[in-house]
């Protein structure tokens, strides 16, 4: 018989972040944007480079910081299915 054993992983709002720009909310650089290079051992503190410093380091605690959203631009048109698929759609039938 075989037992598959499953780890359970708990994944930080801190490590979620590693290898993302984010935006600095609080403290000297607020309104940065920041690359997050590092997730410290207290899973809360970040180590993150600012943008357009020339390289400049610091340490954030997570709540600091925000995710950058990228905007979503929607379709203007109807997308289509393919020629099959879209045969098949009601509209479609005579």
């Amino acid at each position: 018989m075989w037992y598959i054993i499953t780890m359970k992983e708990n994944i930080t709002e801190a490590q979620l972040l590693l290898n993302q720009e984010v935006k600095i909310n609080m403290g000297q650089f607020a309104g940065k944007i920041a690359f997050v290079r590092k997730v410290m051992a207290d899973g809360r503190s970040l180590e993150v480079e600012i943008a357009q410093t020339s390289g400049k380091i610091a340490l954030m605690d997570v709540t600091f910081v925000s995710e950058i959203h990228e905007p979503v631009a929607h379709a203007k048109v109807e997308q289509s299915l393919g020629p099959d698929a879209n045969s098949v759609l009601p509209h479609n039938r005579l």
